[in-house]
C-alpha cells in the first residue's frame, strides 16, 4: 500500500512525514495490483512491470508537475526494492524528473535474489523439513528454467508463479546499464544488514557507476 505497510512498520509514511517537516511535498499511492487486484489478475498472462509499476509512476510524476505549489522542475522519484530496481527505467522514459532515489534497489535479476533469499531464510533453521526441501527444489528449478526463456516460450509458462511475459520483459532490462545512460542526479541508498537486497547489489551499483559525478552512494 501507499505506506509500504509490513507488520507494524510503515516506512513510506515515515519518510513522507519526515520529508514534509522539511517542506518537501510527497505523493504516495497504492500499487495498482493492490487496488485493482482482480483486473490485474484477469490480464496476468501479459503482465509486465510497465503495467504493474512504471505507468503509474509516470502518471504520478505528471500529476505532481501539474499540481499547484509544486515546482515542476524539482520532482524526484524515490523507489524501494522493486521500485529502486526500476527507477532508472522509469527515468529513461521521461524528461520530467529532477533526480531519482534508489532505496535498496537490486542490481541483480529478481530470480537470483529469490533463490538467495530462500537459501538465507532456510539457513536460519536448525533442520529442514520435507516441505522446505521441496520449496528449495522448486525455486531452483524455476531459476534454472528461466535461463532458457525466450520469445518462443509458451506464454502460459510460469516461473515462481509469475507468467513468462513478466520475466521476458525483465530479461531485457539491465538496471545498471540503464543508469549509466542517465545524466540526472541519483542517490543510491542501502542497508548493510538487508538480506533481501544486499551489499552485493550495492557494490554492483558502485562498480557500474564509478566515475559518474551525478551519483551519490550511502550505506547504513
Amino acid at each position: 500500500d501507499r505506506d509500504e505497510t509490513y507488520g507494524p512498520n510503515k516506512p513510506f509514511r515515515d519518510l513522507a512525514w519526515g520529508l514534509a517537516t522539511q517542506g518537501i511535498a510527497v505523493l504516495r499511492y497504492d500499487k495498482r495490483t493492490l487496488v485493482h487486484a482482480q483486473v490485474m489478475k484477469d490480464h496476468i498472462a501479459d503482465l509486465t512491470v510497465q503495467d504493474e509499476t512504471i505507468d503509474d509512476a509516470l502518471a504520478a510524476v505528471a500529476l505532481l508537475r501539474s499540481t499547484d505549489k509544486i515546482d515542476p522542475a524539482r520532482v524526484f522519484l524515490a523507489g524501494h526494492s522493486l521500485g529502486g530496481y526500476l527507477a532508472p527505467r522509469i527515468a529513461a522514459q521521461t524528461s520530467d524528473l529532477a533526480g531519482i532515489i534508489l532505496l535498496a534497489g537490486n542490481a541483480r535479476p529478481l530470480d537470483v535474489l529469490i533463490v538467495e533469499q530462500v537459501h538465507y531464510l532456510l539457513s536460519l533453521k536448525s533442520e529442514l523439513s520435507d516441505e522446505d526441501r521441496a520449496q528449495l527444489n522448486t525455486i531452483e528449478a524455476d531459476a534454472e528454467a528461466l535461463k532458457t526463456l525466450d520469445a518462443s516460450t509458451d506464454p502460459a509458462t510460469t516461473y515462481f508463479g509469475i507468467p513468462a511475459a513478466y520475466w521476458l520483459d525483465l530479461k531485457q532490462y539491465d538496471p545498471v546499464a540503464t543508469a549509466q545512460t542517465l545524466t540526472l542526479p541519483m542517490l543510491i541508498l542501502q542497508g548493510e544488514r538487508d538480506y533481501q537486497v544486499t551489499m552485493t547489489d550495492f557494490q554492483l551499483w558502485q562498480d557500474g557507476l564509478a566515475g559518474h559525478d551525478n551519483v551519490t552512494f550511502i550505506s547504513y
